[in-house]
């Protein structure tokens, strides 16, 4: 039987045994390179070990040195770049869809399931042509197939897929602007990637000093991990937890052409708009809080 079929098969019995974790528990770091190496040599009781403190034990990982520090260069290369040669625009998923950006602020995030205020660069692998553009793919694939593995699907799945192939990845470059870049708290999906990641960008207290990312830990506490990231780092946890992004440097003047606040790389396996009622993140803050 292959990995894959038994971390899924593992992730089946956890997910009908045991309730989905909804608050954070112990937040602990690794190394890139031992998850890297786990999955290389088919290492199942490691695999297996990650995978019930996640969801039982309700732990989050930080993992450490998950992507190159030169990939903050890139991405900020790269968005620039498209904020002179692109204007601002959107486009649904679906075949032929470009690479795009999007200013989201106080009125363009009503259309959003979640409320946040960012500038979001997204890019699709059917449009990767430039070296930038490459730069950040392979920058950001080598750590995301081990990330795929451990949530139970196989290291290149839905990679070459196109929208009408109904599931697809999709990369995005975020920026939290100072002056009240945010993220409220949300659940992600799990139908297509039980397993949430992102590479870090920024550090507080030097490329912002306010805000940046929390899990809850219960209905009304926040437990922040900002001052634990470095450059390079990733975040891993199961996609139910309640999580979000604080106010960045919000006593600043926001300032859509800037390049200050806080930089962020998402990973994620979309439903794309061929998909009739496709799965996407719930926003929770401005609702009770129930199990989910």
């Amino acid at each position: 039987m292959s990995l894959q079929r038994n971390i899924n098969k593992y992730w089946d019995y956890l997910e009908k045994k045991y309730p989905s974790p909804r608050y954070v528990g112990k937040v602990k770091c690794m190394e890139f390179k031992d998850l890297k190496k786990a999955v290389n040599n088919k290492n199942e009781n490691y695999i297996k070990k990650l995978i019930k403190n996640m969801y039982v034990k309700k732990e989050a990982y930080i993992v450490r040195n998950s992507g190159s520090k030169k990939l903050k260069k890139t991405i900020i290369d790269l968005a620039n770049h498209y904020k002179k040669t692109r204007k601002a625009n959107f486009f649904k998923m679906r075949d032929g869809t470009p690479n795009f950006h999007r200013v989201i602020d106080k009125n363009i995030t009503k259309k959003y399931n979640l409320f946040a205020i960012r500038h979001s660069f997204y890019f699709y692998n059917w449009n990767i042509r430039s070296k930038l553009e490459k730069n950040l793919k392979d920058g950001v694939y080598k750590h995301w197939r081990y990330v795929k593995c451990l949530a139970g699907n196989n290291k290149n799945q839905f990679e070459r897929n196109i929208p009408s192939d109904n599931q697809i990845d999709r990369l995005q470059i975020i920026r939290y602007p100072a002056g009240g870049g945010e993220l409220r708290s949300h659940v992600d999906p799990r139908k297509n990637q039980r397993i949430v990641s992102g590479l870090i960008m920024s550090k507080i207290g030097e490329d912002f000093a306010k805000g940046g990312f929390y899990f809850k830990s219960s209905r009304t506490k926040k437990k922040y991990i900002e001052k634990k990231l470095e450059l390079g780092d990733a975040v891993l946890f199961y996609g139910s937890i309640v999580h979000g992004v604080d106010k960045v440097d919000p006593h600043e003047k926001l300032v859509w052409k800037s390049n200050k606040g806080r930089w962020f790389i998402g990973m994620f396996v979309n439903d794309s708009d061929h998909v009739r009622d496709r799965v996407t993140p719930k926003d929770v803050s401005t609702r009770t809080e129930t199990k989910h």
